[in-house]
């Protein structure tokens, strides 16, 4: 069996496509595999590979039943433990293996002047590509690195298999694909080397002439470069009709010898080593994977270091740059760009290129006057040399591009609070993502600082210290050097200062400006547009912990279209971290920097009303995302909407319940918030909007705690309306937590309440919820009087989707009561209103309280049928707890027809859920379960 990476995944055996599982997780398990292909993988690094950041809590699990499909369709042997995770083993075909051996016999043959095998030994190297590396998994970055060294290689093997082509004579054969290959790879000047070429021995001199003037325009308008040494030797070539390009065999696109330079001195500019570092392992490592390229093709090697202000991009770069500076001996060169220095305007590129030629020891009298030429002469000195470049604090990609070299051996470090895209993008630099320092970095930070005694004597304090700067090394830095030069001052008293000013940075200010925070980030916020500053002040006031795109257009009164390319401008600046699609997070710091800045530049009036704007997008979107939830529920008016907040629109349930899913910690901050600055109507309505996902997904304790807090805002405010409302919810929650004296209380408040107002449909909607404590109280009866009750409301408001909810309660208990033929026609007629107003919640209702009835009947068939109905209903609506509640009900049914296996599997699934829930029914629902089978 081969397996086949350079394209879509798929296995191969005896020439004919092999089964692989279809879902996207055990392929993607399958290609980390591949693409480590002989060598172990470990499972965190398979969980860290499938689910990023947020494997569930059942990721091992399901690791292990993605490694059961693979060997089910593969073959046990071809997937085999090792050690604590799994591997391919090296014995398997692998047509990425195939594509080197052909390529290398390749060069081999070239450089040993057999041309005929050199083209074809390449194009049969070629021929195994049917698409991008790993093409399903495209971006995924546990595939990325190696996606991008074999779709380089491949443009290698076009570059040896052009050569080798032109040397045979087949220029005018090769010419269309060149064409191809030079609208792929715009920027790869051999290609473009080789299709002027080809033109010329076509007898198209005049366009292979025009292709030069077209590829000097592209890179001096997108790169601000001139062509390379080769391009322009070519050029040259051609402009004189050189016999050489004519000549049978190989063209060297080589220029002239250039005149000797004037010797110099080797150049070692790099600054003192951080004393110290810690951390930073995996970027140390990223860096380190990048001496182990081909550093004798292609380009100079480029990493951009990118973080917010104070995470260590510097100190990192400097680091690495002395770690390896012994594998450079033609030196070192730096340079600070300035990019974001509050005292002094970022340096040109012309004086950073005049800098770099002084430190080369070129004449004043030799420094051409115009930059390109400054850079062509610049570039030409570094030709050969192997030297590593690190150009500091760079503000965007205009001030670093003339500074790089044009040929291999080099290697290129830049560091800038932007993302700097247009290098990764265009110059196929590397970009290395600094975040903040996790807790134990922090914690060997300020033990190198401060010593293991002192560290070890106040442990606590040390643990205040580190979360209270929030990984950023800057803080964590200006906290150590205050406590190392204040001795006497216990670490514990340094942490209560930080704590008594956790929402400003007066802890971290001081006469030196480059560690004292509020300075470090004003270089960042004065670099941005007037629209991005604002953007930026108002995120101060978001309670966090991050805000979607939405709402912060929302606060600031824009529409999406006009926030994007502010949040855009700040995650460039490192100002704000996207750290999912469309979601938005600020560092703790920062937030407390965005919060002075807004309270000392935005008057108090457009602050309320930048929340207000927040707080209206929050609360309709809740509520039209649990109206799409559950439609028929009972419903409230709301408060007016301000003109200018655009509420987020859901599709279809699915997407209401990622927004749940995505909001529920702003949620719950902005529900504090809005208390604690006196929206008590947005209070104690975000919350009631709130109660369907909480109670659909066993967020319980939640539930009850916006409860408590929405009931102290209607009391505050005197909103009987509100009050009524929160006392539902407060029953709901409390019957949840079993906690039902409490419940009954609060479900009483409510009647009464909603009496006072005459609300008779809340009062229906109040009855139908009793009767659920009355269930988990065994007062059956109490129950269905509640619910006849509940029946007489709604008939008297015309209510037929009441009617219906009330109908299948009374059946319900009417079973539970033993009258289950009864039962059997309160619930048809509900069904029948359930289907006519569309109420998939009220179906699966009603299809389980019809099969309960057949169930306690003996007609365990019809219950099979009816439960079946009722879980395929309920999965849909997303409701976990009754889904696994239905499925006990159906294990009973399938049981009671002899079928244990399935029962056990449907009971598996309701332990399963019950345990995510923390639900005590999984204990119940787990003694049903056969006992293991032992031999």
């Amino acid at each position: 069996m081969e397996f086949q990476v350079l394209g879509p995944l798929q296995a191969v055996q005896r020439g004919q496509p092999a089964y692989l599982p279809t879902g996207r997780k055990p392929r993607l398990a399958l290609a980390v595999l591949l693409s480590r292909l002989g060598r172990p993988v470990a499972m965190d690094t398979l969980v860290e590979a499938l689910w990023a950041d947020q494997p569930p809590a059942s990721a091992r699990r399901n690791v292990h039943q993605y490694i059961s499909q693979l060997r089910g369709a593969l073959g046990a042997e071809r997937v085999q433990n090792a050690g604590d995770g799994y591997t391919v083993p090296s014995a398997e075909l692998l047509d990425a293996d195939r594509f080197d051996q052909l390529s290398a016999a390749a060069a081999a043959a070239l450089d040993g002047g057999d041309v005929e095998a050199a083209a074809r030994d390449w194009r049969a190297a070629l021929d195994l590509w049917r698409g991008p590396a790993y093409a399903e998994f495209t971006g995924w970055p546990p595939l990325a690195d190696e996606a991008t060294r074999l779709d380089q290689l491949r443009l290698a093997a076009y570059e040896g298999w052009a050569e080798a082509e032109l040397a045979l004579g087949r220029h005018r054969q090769l010419a269309a694909t060149l064409e191809a290959l030079v609208a792929e790879q715009p920027f790869r000047e051999f290609f473009r080397c080789c299709l002027m070429l080809a033109r010329y021995r076509s007898g198209r001199r005049a366009e292979a002439l025009e292709l030069f003037r077209e590829t000097r325009t592209l890179l001096r308008d997108e790169l601000g470069l001139e062509p390379g040494p080769h391009l322009r030797a070519l050029h040259e070539a051609i402009l004189r009709d050189d016999e050489r390009l004519t000549l049978p065999g190989r063209y060297a696109f080589a220029p002239e010898p250039a005149p000797e330079a004037d010797p110099v001195a080797v150049p070692r500019q790099l600054p003192v080593d951080v004393a110290g570092f810690t951390g930073r392992t995996q970027p140390l490592r990223e860096l380190d994977r990048m001496l182990d390229t081909d550093a004798t093709t292609g380009p100079a090697r480029v990493a951009v270091i990118t973080g917010s202000a104070g995470v260590g991009k510097s100190c990192l770069a400097v680091h690495w740059a002395h770690r390896v500076a012994d594998q450079f001996p033609d030196g070192q060169l730096h340079v600070n760009l300035r990019g974001f220095d509050a005292g002094r305007p970022p340096s040109s590129p012309s004086q950073a290129v005049r800098g770099f030629l002084d430190a080369l020891g070129v004449p004043s009298t030799r420094v051409p006057a115009d930059l390109a030429e400054q850079a062509a002469l610049y570039r030409s000195l570094l030709a050969g040399r192997r030297m590593l470049l690190v150009i500091d604090n760079a503000r965007d990609a205009d001030q670093v591009r003339p500074l790089l070299p044009g040929a291999p051996g080099c290697m290129v470090l830049v560091t800038s609070r932007n993302q700097l895209s247009g290098l990764v993008a265009a110059e196929g630099a590397r970009p290395v993502s600094l975040m903040m320092f996790t807790a134990a970095e922090a914690r060997q930070l300020i033990t190198h600082r401060l010593g293991d005694t002192a560290v070890a004597r106040e442990a606590r304090a040390v643990r205040d210290l580190i979360a209270r700067c929030g990984g950023l090394p800057l803080a964590l830095a200006i906290v150590a050097a205050r406590a190392a030069t204040s001795p006497a001052l216990p670490l514990a008293a340094l942490a209560a200062e930080l704590a008594e000013g956790r929402d400003n940075l007066d802890a971290f200010s001081g006469d030196d400006t480059a560690t004292d925070l509020r300075a470090v980030f004003s270089w960042s916020y004065r670099q941005l547009s007037d629209g991005g500053a604002r953007m930026f002040r108002l995120l101060g006031l978001h309670p966090g912990p991050d805000v979607s795109l939405a709402a912060a257009a929302s606060t600031a009164g824009l529409t999406v279209r006009q926030a994007r390319p502010l949040l855009a401008e700040l995650t460039r600046a490192h100002l704000a971290v996207e750290h999912g699609p469309g979601r938005f997070l600020l560092h703790d710091l920062m937030r407390a920097y965005a919060a002075e800045l807004v309270a000392d530049h935005d008057p108090e009036p457009d602050r309320f009303l930048a929340l207000r704007r927040a707080y209206d997008h929050y609360l309709h979107t809740a509520n039209s995302a649990t109206l799409m939830v559950y439609p028929h529920r009972h419903r409230i008016a709301i408060l007016p909407c301000d003109e200018h907040v655009t509420p987020e629109v859901h599709a279809d349930r699915d997407q209401a319940y990622a927004w749940f899913a995505a909001e529920h910690a702003v949620l719950l901050a902005v529900i504090r918030q809005a208390y604690e600055l006196g929206c008590d109507g947005h209070t104690w309505q975000l919350a009631w909007t709130l109660i369907t996902y909480f109670d659909r997904q066993g967020h319980w304790l939640d539930q009850a705690a916006t409860q408590r807090v929405a009931l102290d805002a209607a009391l505050r405010s005197g909103d009987v309306t509100g009050q009524a409302h929160v006392y539902h919810g407060l029953g709901v929650s409390s019957t949840w937590l079993e906690r039902y004296d409490e419940a009954q209380q609060h479900y009483d408040q409510a009647m009464s309440l909603f009496a006072e107002e005459d609300d008779a449909a809340s009062q229906a909607n109040t009855l139908l919820a009793l009767t659920w404590l009355g269930e988990r109280t065994s007062r059956y009866a109490d129950a269905y009087g509640y619910a006849e009750r509940a029946y007489q409301l709604h008939r008297a408001t015309a209510d037929r989707s009441g009617q219906a909810k009330a109908l299948n309660t009374m059946g319900w208990f009417q079973s539970l009561l033993g009258d289950h033929a009864a039962a059997i026609t309160a619930c048809e007629e509900a069904l029948a209103l359930h289907q006519e107003v569309g109420d998939l919640a009220g179906q699966w209702e009603t299809w389980d309280s019809l099969a309960h009835a057949h169930h306690h009947l003996g007609d365990h068939a019809k219950a099979v049928t009816g439960f079946s109905n009722a879980l395929d209903l309920v999965r849909q609506t997303r409701d976990r707890y009754w889904e696994a509640f239905i499925a006990d009900h159906l294990a009973d049914a399938h049981l009671a027809l002899g079928d244990r296996p399935t029962a056990d599997g449907l009971w598996q699934d309701a332990v399963r859920i019950m345990e995510d829930l923390a639900h005590p029914d999984a204990e119940r629902i787990r003694a049903k379960l056969a006992p293991p089978h032992t031999p």
